[in-house]
């Protein structure tokens, strides 16, 4: 045999060992040596914790509390909607929405509590029949007091 030759058939030897050896852990999982196998995910329990998957920012509300038309300019006369997804199946959890104007002025703030029971969304919203004032705003989210995202969004004529 060549030295070539050699190293390759080595090389595929080494190859299966290691192969052969991952399959033996894997069929070893759960047995007496400690290891245990992973259980899947429709198996597990559901998380007690409350978890934000998303915020979304729109003028349009849908099914599911979706927003159906995403945007962060707005018009005046406009309505401002967020959707706050959240996972997990806590007992109860609070959501607040803090909407500033570009000042830091507190134009608005409201909470909710919620009692999931596995993923779903949230709403907010914000009209002023006189108008909102041109410039820039800000929606602060909030899950049990702990800020989990913001989103900047502007308003022009």
């Amino acid at each position: 045999m060549t030295h070539v030759a050699r190293a390759l058939t080595a090389m595929a030897l080494l190859a299966a060992v290691g192969c052969k050896g991952r399959d033996t852990a894997r069929s070893d999982a759960g047995t007496e040596t400690g290891a245990t196998a992973t259980v899947p995910a429709a198996d597990r329990a559901p998380s007690k914790e409350l978890t934000v998957s998303g915020v979304m920012i729109g003028r349009a509300l849908g099914e599911s509390k979706l927003i159906t038309e995403p945007t962060f300019q707005f018009a005046p006369a406009d309505t401002i909607y967020v959707s706050i997804g959240t996972q997990g199946q806590p007992e109860s959890a609070e959501l607040t929405a803090k909407w500033r104007f570009q000042t830091g002025q507190v134009v608005d703030s409201s909470s909710q509590t919620i009692q999931p029971l596995g993923p779903e969304n949230t709403e907010f919203h914000i009209a002023n029949p006189k108008g909102w004032p041109e410039g820039t705003y800000n929606v602060t989210i909030y899950a049990d007091g702990d800020s989990v995202d913001s989103k900047n969004f502007t308003v022009k004529k």
